[in-house]
């Protein structure tokens, strides 16, 4: 997690990493969820420890992918 140089504009930021298998093979991402302060950041990150998420990646090129909130139990990133 961290903070920009001016907080007030610049919220803490918190990367959710994922790993997921395509073919046998392993990936994984991050997707940056972001919040108005650390223990939010942390919160957030702590709701999707040891959890499933849905991970949409290119089939040509299996290493691009990302998460879509609304793909997401709940249509929801984070806690």
């Amino acid at each position: 997690m961290h903070r920009g140089r001016n907080s007030y504009f610049k919220p803490w930021v918190a990367s959710l990493t994922y790993t997921y298998i395509v073919n046998g093979e392993y990936f994984a991402g991050s997707r940056p969820l972001g919040a108005r302060s650390e223990r939010k950041a942390e919160a957030k990150i702590d709701g999707w420890k040891d959890r499933m998420v849905v991970v949409r990646y290119s089939s040509e090129h299996p290493e691009i992918s990302t998460l879509l909130k609304s793909d997401q139990p709940g249509g929801q990133l984070g806690n």
